[in-house]
């Protein structure tokens, strides 16, 4: 089923928002920011307007990708205070402002995670197929896609990775009641039991995620996934009607706030490794794509003259290469495995690095990455392991919380053990 929206600016004065929900529009993003500096005069108005009104509220800002990022993020955050039931925020994508392709995702995926981080949710991609196909990149394709694409088809295009969208802006020429003039008309589609699409498998990794579902993540809305989203919005206040809504899919997209719970006795602090010891083999080793990890290595490339690291891409890659075929080092990280030619490349580059570099890129690493001894060991689960229910319930449980590329690595090592 078809969900209404629109989204709006300054270019639409003096809304009526009673009358556009008495319209049909159940849902609606509003401009708030853009770049460092400008926000939206409706912004406020409008804000406040929509809620009362019954409208489910979102707010975009718009990416200017050469402007100070801490700026557009400290921006946005003191703009828009986004409440329970609200959407995600909405990074909006046009422009690359004259920078790289490879400098304006690293700029936007700082944004990108500062505000999931703040929010606890995570933002809404906006973007139109020409500028992202032209950009040849399929990074942030595990963000939420809201797409423009002015079509007669039935579907609109879906650029860069992305295997399904969740908004369609699919005109900009609409009318309703309340706004005058033109205005950009959006849906989103809920699903429901006897669907089959890549954002039934969506909703069922968060369902899973948020532990309510124990199935296959295979796209197949049947009566397993029914059950777990109906106890999902009972947990939540919301209608239990087994339907993937709007207002369920923005309470699956909200994480739980982490709570530290202190040790029933305290144990001592294990004495630290000295920070000028790290090794970047270690660093890569030990690499999960977390968001601070990135945030991390993102910095330390930014310190890295690029004649360094476009040898370094030679003998990574062990191919002769034009000087400007630098490697990211995010993607160092995720191609990673613990080869001897790979291993010989990173203590290269280390040797290319100030110590001062390297202490300050540890404590930045490091800053994010501590955590607790793990109260198990995988070694004694599989020594107690019985089939019993719960346990299976916990081992798919724990699946669902480690990314493909580790398993796909556990796996190779495992089979390697038993050759």
């Amino acid at each position: 089923m078809s969900i209404r929206g629109i989204d709006v600016s300054d270019y639409q004065p003096n809304i009526n928002w009673q009358a556009v929900a008495r319209d049909g529009i159940a849902f609606s993003f509003v401009k708030s920011t853009e770049g460092a500096t400008f926000v939206a005069q409706s912004f406020a108005r409008n804000w406040a307007a929509m809620k009362a009104a019954g409208i489910q509220r979102g707010a975009y800002h718009f990416f200017r990708p050469a402007s100070s990022i801490q700026g557009q993020i400290d921006l946005f955050l003191k703009t828009v205070k986004l409440e329970p039931g609200d959407l995600p925020a909405v990074l909006d994508l046009e422009t690359t402002g004259g920078l790289s392709v490879g400098e304006f995702c690293d700029r936007a995926a700082i944004w990108l995670q500062a505000v999931e981080k703040a929010t606890l949710m995570r933002p809404i991609i906006y973007t139109y197929p020409g500028f992202w196909d032209n950009l040849g990149t399929k990074r942030f394709a595990d963000y939420p896609l809201w797409i423009a694409h002015y079509t007669s088809a039935e579907e609109p295009w879906v650029p860069g990775g992305w295997k399904t969208w969740t908004f369609w802006q699919y005109s900009d020429t609409g009318s309703v009641s309340g706004i005058s003039g033109n205005v950009d008309t959006n849906i989103f589609e809920s699903v429901r039991e006897g669907a089959q699409s890549y954002k039934v498998a969506d909703i069922q990794r968060e369902l899973r995620i948020k532990g309510f579902y124990q199935g296959a993540m295979d796209g197949k809305f049947g009566a397993t996934t029914t059950a777990a989203l109906i106890s999902f919005q009972k947990s939540q206040g919301l209608n239990p009607d087994g339907i993937a809504s709007l207002k369920t899919w923005a309470a699956l997209m909200r994480k739980s706030p982490k709570v530290v719970v202190p040790p029933p006795t305290p144990t001592p602090a294990p004495t630290p490794t000295p920070i000028s010891g790290v090794r970047l083999t270690q660093v890569f080793s030990s690499y999960k794509a977390s968001a601070s990890q990135d945030t991390a290595l993102i910095w330390l490339q930014s310190q890295v003259p690029t004649s360094v690291l476009g040898e370094f891409a030679q003998k990574w890659r062990a191919t002769p290469l034009p000087q400007d075929s630098n490697l990211r080092l995010i993607d160092v990280g995720k191609y990673y495995r613990g080869l001897a030619q790979q291993d010989q490349a990173l203590d290269w580059l280390q040797k290319q690095i100030s110590p001062a570099i390297i202490t300050e890129f540890a404590q930045k690493w490091r800053s994010q990455s501590i955590v607790t001894n793990s109260p198990i060991r995988l070694i004694d689960a599989c020594k107690f392991y019985r089939a019993a229910p719960q346990q299976n319930q916990a081992l798919d449980w724990l699946e669902g919380r480690i990314s493909p590329a580790i398993l796909s690595e556990f796996f190779r090592r495992w089979q390697d053990a038993n050759r």
